[in-house]
Formats: C-alpha cells, sequence, structure tokens
C-alpha cells in the first residue's frame, strides 16, 4: 500500500457497475489496459463485471450534492495501490462521445468496452440538449410547445397568450443541473442584459415547467394536477391586472369570515345565481338598487317582508293586475290576515269599476285599534268631517235588511225628476216643527200607494248596474281568482355546511337547554 502512495498508477475505464449496495455511491470501472476487454468472438469477460473492484468516486460537492457516474460513462482516475490495482478511486468523467461499441457488435478482433446496457448512448453528446441545441425534439418540449395555448379568453372580454416555454439552444454558456437521463433537468441560462437566453428553467419529463424569462416574467405550468398549501398566512400583491381563467368548476370556501373590497364596479354573469345565508342578508347601496327579471319572486317563511321608502313607494303593472291575498283567520292571541292602508290622503281610481265586498264573517282577533276587533263585520265608511258620494250616472244604495239614515242637521233628499218615497209596510213623515207638502196636485188616499211603489221599483231596478248583481246572488266573488302568489323557495346549496351546523345545533340543543335552562333562548 505506501508503495502505492509513492507511485499511484493512473487510468482511464468505463463504468460497468453503478449499483452500490451498501449506497456509498461506489461504481465498478473496466480500466483500459488493465483489466482485459470483452472477447469480441466470444462476448465473454476473462475479468467479468462482478469480478472488478469497487472504486470510490471522489465528492467535491463534500456532499451537497454528489454525483454517481452512469453505466457507460468513461472516467478517469488512480489506483492509490499502485500496481497492485486493487483500490481504484475515479476522480472524474470524460465528457465526450462514446464510440466504442459492446464486444460482438463491431468489427472482428475489435475490443468492446462499452456494457451493453448503456448502447443507447452510443454517439450521444454528455453536455445536455439545452447545451448544445442537439436533440431538440426529444423530451417534454415537444409537449410543451403543442400545447401551448393562446388566446384565452378573459372575463372582461379581452384575452392573453401563455409565455413561450424556453426550447433547447446552442448556448454553451448555460448550466444545466440533470437527472441522470437527463429528462428532469434545472437550466441556468446566460445571455446579455435583455438577451432572450437570459432565463431560468425548471422542466418535468411531464412537461410541467417554472419558467423566468429575461424580461422577469415568471410562468408557472402544471401538465397535471396542482395543489398549493399553506399552514401559516399566504399573501398576494398584484399592482396590474389579475385574471383567471377556469374552464371547469370553482368553489371558494373560507373558514371564518370574508371580505371582498372593489373601489370600482363588480359584474357577475351566470346563469343560476344562489345565494345562501345562516342568518340575514343585507343589501346596501348608496344611491339606488336596481333588481330586474322576467319573474321577481319574494318569499319570506317565517317573519314579514318590509318595504320603507323615504320618499314615495310606487308599484306599476303594465299588462296585469295588482293583487293582495291576506285571507289567513286571525286567533285571539293576534292579527288575523288584515289589510291596512294609511295615509295622509287616499285615492282610488279606476278606468273600469270599483268593488267593495265582505262576507261577514265576524273578526275573532284581540285587535283594538282602530276599534275592537272582536264580533266586527260589514263594510264602514267613516269620515271625520264630510262625506260625498257622487255619481255621474245612476246611484243605488240597497239593504235586505234595515236601512237607517241619520243627520244631525239638516237633511236634504231632492230630485230632478219624480221622487218616489215608498213602503210595503208602514210609512212615517214626522217633524218635531212643521211638515210642508207643495205641489201643484197633492193626493192624498184615493189608491195611490200601488202607483207611487211601482214608480219606486221602477227607479230602483233602472239603477242598478249591468254588472252581476253579488247582493242577489249571496255571494262575494274571489278576488284572487286570475292570480294567486306563488313562489319557490330557493334552493340550498349543494355541500353546503349550513345544514350540517344546523343538524348540529339541533342535536346538541337539548344539553345546552339542561345547562343554560329553558328560559334562554337559544335562537
Amino acid at each position: 500500500m505506501s508503495a502505492g502512495f509513492d507511485n499511484m498508477l493512473h487510468f482511464v475505464g468505463v463504468v460497468e457497475d453503478a449499483h452500490d449496495l451498501t449506497n456509498s455511491g461506489r461504481v465498478r470501472v473496466r480500466a483500459f489496459g488493465i483489466h482485459p476487454p470483452r472477447d469480441a468472438k466470444t462476448n465473454e469477460d476473462s475479468v467479468p463485471t462482478a469480478y472488478l473492484p469497487w472504486a470510490t468516486v471522489l465528492d467535491g460537492t463534500y456532499g451537497t450534492s454528489p454525483i454517481i457516474p452512469s453505466v457507460g460513462d468513461w472516467v478517469f482516475g488512480f489506483f492509490i495501490d499502485g500496481r497492485e490495482a486493487q483500490q481504484p478511486i475515479v476522480m472524474g468523467r470524460l465528457p465526450g462521445m462514446n464510440l466504442s461499441f459492446p464486444a460482438g457488435s463491431g468489427e472482428p478482433g475489435e475490443d468492446g468496452y462499452t456494457p451493453p446496457e448503456a448502447i443507447h448512448k452510443w454517439g450521444e453528446p454528455h453536455c445536455h440538449r439545452y447545451v448544445t441545441g442537439e436533440d431538440a425534439g426529444m423530451g417534454q418540449g415537444v409537449n410543451q410547445r403543442v400545447y401551448q395555448r393562446s388566446n384565452i379568453e378573459t372575463a372582461d372580454g379581452g384575452s392573453f397568450d401563455e409565455p413561450a416555454i424556453m426550447m433547447p439552444e446552442n448556448n454553451y454558456t448555460n448550466r444545466v443541473l440533470q437527472s441522470k437521463d437527463g429528462d428532469n433537468f434545472i437550466v441556468l441560462g446566460s445571455g446579455e442584459d435583455g438577451d432572450a437566453s437570459d432565463y431560468f428553467l425548471i422542466s418535468h419529463s411531464s412537461g410541467s415547467v417554472v419558467q423566468i424569462d429575461a424580461n422577469g416574467t415568471v410562468f408557472i405550468k402544471a401538465f397535471g394536477d396542482k395543489y398549493n398549501s399553506t399552514e401559516g398566512c399566504e399573501a398576494t400583491n398584484v399592482q396590474g391586472s389579475f385574471d383567471q381563467n377556469i374552464s371547469e368548476d370553482y368553489t371558494l370556501q373560507v373558514g371564518k369570515a370574508g371580505t371582498i373590497k372593489i373601489k370600482g364596479d363588480l359584474d357577475i354573469e351566470c346563469n343560476d345565481f344562489n345565494v345562501r345565508a345562516a342568518r340575514n342578508i343585507n343589501l346596501h347601496s348608496a344611491l339606488k338598487t336596481n333588481v330586474s327579471g322576467a319573474g321577481i319572486g319574494l318569499h319570506a317563511t317565517a317573519d314579514d317582508i318590509n318595504m320603507v321608502a323615504q320618499a314615495n313607494l310606487k308599484a306599476m303593472t303594465n299588462l296585469g293586475g295588482m293583487y293582495f291575498k291576506c285571507l289567513m283567520p286571525g286567533n285571539i292571541a293576534g292579527d288575523g290576515g288584515d289589510f291596512h292602508v294609511d295615509s295622509y290622503k287616499t285615492n282610488l281610481y279606476s278606468l273600469a269599476y270599483t268593488k267593495i265586498h265582505s262576507t261577514g264573517t265576524p273578526a275573532i282577533s284581540a285587535q283594538v285599534l282602530p276599534y275592537p276587533d272582536v264580533a266586527h263585520l260589514g263594510v264602514d265608511i267613516s269620515s271625520k268631517t264630510s262625506l260625498r258620494i257622487d255619481a255621474l250616472a245612476t246611484m243605488n244604495i240597497n239593504a235586505l235588511g234595515i236601512m237607517g239614515i241619520n243627520s244631525g242637521a239638516a237633511l236634504g233628499i231632492k230630485s230632478i225628476g219624480t221622487l218616489d218615497i215608498h213602503s210595503t209596510a208602514q210609512l212615517g213623515l214626522g217633524a218635531g216643527a212643521l211638515v210642508n207638502l207643495d205641489g201643484t196636485l197633492v193626493n192624498i188616499g184615493n189608491g195611490t200607494a200601488s202607483a207611487t211603489g211601482g214608480l219606486a221599483t221602477g227607479t230602483v231596478t233602472s239603477s242598478l248596474a249591468p254588472q252581476i248583481v253579488q247582493s242577489a246572488l249571496g255571494a262575494v266573488p274571489n278576488i284572487s281568482v286570475t292570480e294567486l302568489a306563488a313562489v319557490v323557495k330557493p334552493p340550498e346549496i349543494t355541500n353546503s355546511l349550513f345544514p350540517k351546523l344546523k343538524r348540529l345545533v339541533e342535536r346538541l340543543k337539548p344539553i345546552i337547554t339542561g345547562v343554560m335552562g329553558s328560559g334562554d333562548n337559544l335562537d
């Protein structure tokens, strides 16, 4: 051994085995001139690969990124034990083209040093294709170029193209860190400032890539799935525009509260737009809130619908009518289906007719304003001052029961035509002062009662409106026969957390009630 240190034997050889079971990174090397080559005729070794000594590979990286030579690589080294040639050490690899065939594949008598498993490397340059520019059609570069997307639409109607991924080039100033097969690599491109060759590239054999070009543009593309995960905070700052184009579904889930602030406009365009909140939904605008649709439905499942306007509250229908239905009966505990209109001034106007109907069902609720509600029925028209009923044509006042006309002051009944007052029973005329009967002819008795009754009946008949007289039928038409309000409750969002939380709360209610007491409001 000591003689070897003084007289080390240098060699050039070829690696035949790189599978060191001790995981020390050693290789078996057939040293030219020391270990005979395979016989070209028999394709057999006088010194089989298994008999070659293991060579230690010098590592100048001190363990940070040791590189083990591959089978078929030509290496340079020395035997530390001199001519005994049992303890080889590999100092480095000899770059260049391996032009030696395995034994039996060349001319007769030709030495064959290349192992059969390395024949695919015959004539292959040792420098990577991103340095030599050769074999540009190999590897993932073709797929990267074929699947370069262009004219990708953005939400604002614009479009953009994916940046081009750098292809193999003849640039001997590039530095490439590659895997053994060269299909996974990192390229540190070198070039002048602004030159396209000044780039950084991480490329996977699948085609997935991370690239920074000469302008500093960062491009990341995955040919498979892509996941971003962090256990801490993630902050993104974009000084320009931010466009996302998603061909299929988009899902966003936030564990706690969320805030979106936009200084400009926010436009959302979709097919169906569903918003569901476990509690309240608040919409507020400094100017106006406009809602438009072919049909608009409001459905309150448990409480009121409140509309308040600082100025006017307007409603208009262009083709149809306006319908309100609140026929639910009341109860002793509260109000029933009341319809109230309170205003400073009230005007009712119709082009055809105006009808007011009441079935006369007694009220049973405990309401006391504007008057006690229990047992109240019928139609009341009340005025604190004057009450005027005016008709440009006929007017008919009819009651199947008792009718009373009372005035606290003067009462005037005047007719330009005939005035007939008739009663099938008793008719009384009385006054606390004078009773005046005046006419060109005054008949008292003489069978005038029947004539007067006939005239009165004819006057009443002619005053009836041409429409169906509901009073004669004893029925009131259904005012909602044309349209009944129908609103479909919006569907629940699929995979929503709210139903699960609701079911959890329902299960916990008995336990919480036992701790807090039944008097506490769990809602």
